[in-house]
């Protein structure tokens, strides 16, 4: 837990912009079925240790271990990166609330 906490702490102030109005899961869902990618916030820490997933110094559940794996190592991703991560509705979730909070976003 330290270590990932630690690890990605900011370095620095991150350019943060929640999503305005918040995104619904099913927006979020049919964005990334319909070919559209998220780009990770620039300078956002993100890490994977043995299936615990950190986000900005903050344990983030990872109910599919896989995609929570893809959010680390792409800083662009879509539904390819994603697979079948996108029908489990509990990581749909955890990914609407990374959008909403505005570590990752959808280019326009």
């Amino acid at each position: 837990q330290w270590f990932g906490r630690f690890v990605t702490t900011p370095r620095h102030e991150l350019d943060v912009a929640p999503a305005e109005p918040p995104y619904q899961q099913d927006e979020i869902l049919d964005a990334l079925l319909g070919g559209e990618s998220l780009t990770r916030l620039s300078g956002l820490r993100v890490l994977n240790v043995d299936g615990e997933f950190f986000v900005n110094s903050e344990a983030m559940e990872a109910p599919v271990p896989a995609a929570a794996d893809a959010l680390c190592r792409y800083t662009t991703l879509g539904q390819t990166e994603l697979g079948d991560a996108l029908e489990n509705p509990e990581f749909v979730n955890v990914l609407t609330e990374l959008v909403n909070q505005g570590y990752w976003y959808f280019d326009d």
